[in-house]
């Protein structure tokens, strides 16, 4: 293996020269580039926290965006097992008896029952018929019951029943139910034979037993009798859905139904909590600390700056009421500080709270114009797919993918300039080798001559 040594010749450290002078180019430059890397990361870091306190920002937004939001209605049955309750914004406050008499029920109807549910019936058709809506099912001579209870639930037109086989101590045998409860939805069998008489053996006639009778619910409100056809009974009290479990004629649940300012109130102040925190991320993201002379990772950033101004002026807006008028944050005890940060003035807001809801409404959930719409308009064009913090990311990747392929070629161009050194220092120590040589040869000659003294 050859040996390569530099320096040999004239005696300097090649390596540690070609060293410095490649470094004195390189290092420069690579701390450039680093500084450059870390400013993008920190940008993508900044974007993505922005991107999450937005979206944050629009949570607190959705729940004043919908006028029920602002209008809440707390509901109490107390105890009850016999019905629950949800209220709207229509829904008037006040207490309620209700007795729950009878649940609505859905129509079931069985055929006579078999040993083997596998053996087959018969030949011909089955009609059946709900609320007035029929279809056929042809029945096969092979078919058994599974392959008629699969016929009668998978048919296109089926509308609204539902075919079971149920195995008992007695048997085996089918059953049909409607799909809906109440006295409306009673199911029709007609059987048709067109070889011999098993399917009217089984579902014709008086072989067709009624398991459960169809019925409708029944219940009082305050003494007024109310019918319905399911369990689920909307509107008997305005903006009110009773939904009854049990029955008892003995039996009465107090309905209560309160105007849930509490509600109202956690959900203005999330608003202002998160414009708030939204706010102050932004300050804090694009701070400049005058003692450290540090600039944050999106200091002067103009989408920031933009973001941070329609902010400011949507929340100073007034919108438009329906009577004509206009009304404001300010107007229900919402201010805004020199420092851009909101402040409640509770005494204020539990005011309009109490007595000014449609205020309320008409400011922050009206459609298009009200201020929670407004706010998450602008906010959504910022965090959704492809919106503006989408394509900054997009820019400052391209931007990291540019810096990448220069420290590439950069790399290449120091590793070209090291080999290029090495070549020329290494011809100046041959050739300072061979001067040297040289010159040692000649002094060796004149030490040599006569009369020379040594």
């Amino acid at each position: 293996m050859a040996l390569t040594a530099t320096g040999l010749g004239s005696g300097l450290d090649i390596n540690n020269i070609v060293k410095v002078l490649v470094d004195a180019e390189k290092l420069p430059k690579e701390a450039l580039f680093n500084r450059t890397e870390k400013d993008i990361e920190s940008k993508i870091s900044a974007l993505g926290t922005l991107k999450s306190d937005i979206a944050k920002f629009q949570d607190a937004l959705a729940k004043l965006q919908d006028p029920d939001s602002l209008n809440a209605r707390s509901v109490s049955t107390g105890e009850s097992k016999f019905l629950t309750a949800t209220a709207d914004k229509f829904a008037t406050t006040g207490n309620y008896a209700i007795t729950v008499e009878q649940l609505a029920k859905a129509h079931k109807v069985a055929g006579t029952h078999v040993t083997d549910p596998k053996q087959t019936v018969g030949e011909g058709s089955l009609d059946l018929e709900v609320n007035g809506k029929a279809f056929s099912v042809d029945i096969a001579a092979d078919d058994d019951l599974y392959a008629i209870a699969r016929k009668v639930n998978d048919h296109a037109d089926n509308s609204g029943v539902t075919a079971t086989i149920i195995t008992s101590d007695s048997g085996s045998r089918l059953v049909f139910s409607s799909n809906e409860s109440g006295s409306d939805s009673q199911v029709a069998v007609t059987a048709t034979d067109t070889t011999g008489t098993g399917l009217n053996d089984m579902f014709g006639g008086a072989n067709l037993e009624t398991l459960q009778v169809a019925q409708n619910a029944v219940l009082t409100i305050d003494g007024q009798k109310v019918t319905s056809q399911t369990n689920e009974i909307k509107d008997a009290i305005q903006g009110v859905t009773l939904n009854l479990t049990a029955a008892d004629v003995n039996e009465t649940t107090t309905l209560s139904i309160t105007s849930d300012k509490d509600a109202v109130k956690d959900n203005v102040k999330g608003f202002v909590d998160a414009y708030n925190a939204l706010t102050s991320s932004i300050d804090k993201l694009s701070a400049y600390d005058m003692e450290k002379e540090e600039a944050a990772a999106l200091q002067g950033d103009s989408m920031v700056r933009s973001l941070e101004s329609q902010l400011r002026s949507m929340v100073s807006s007034r919108i438009e009421t329906a009577d004509g008028g206009s009304i404001a944050l300010y107007d229900i005890g919402i201010k805004v500080d020199r420092n851009g940060k909101m402040e409640i003035d509770d005494t204020k807001l539990d005011a309009n709270i109490a007595n000014n809801m449609e205020g309320l409404e008409a400011l922050f959930a009206t459609p298009d114009t009200g201020l929670a719409n407004r706010l998450d308009n602008l906010a959504e064009g910022y965090v959704k797919t492809g919106g503006l913090i989408d394509s900054k990311d997009t820019s400052l990747d391209s931007d990291k993918q540019r810096l990448d392929d220069q420290r590439e070629v950069f790399a290449r161009k120091m590793t070209m300039l090291e080999s290029r050194l090495m070549k020329q220092f290494n011809a100046m120590d041959l050739l300072v080798g061979q001067l040297n040589a040289q010159s040692a040869g000649l002094a060796d000659k004149l030490n040599s001559l006569p009369g020379v003294l040594g």
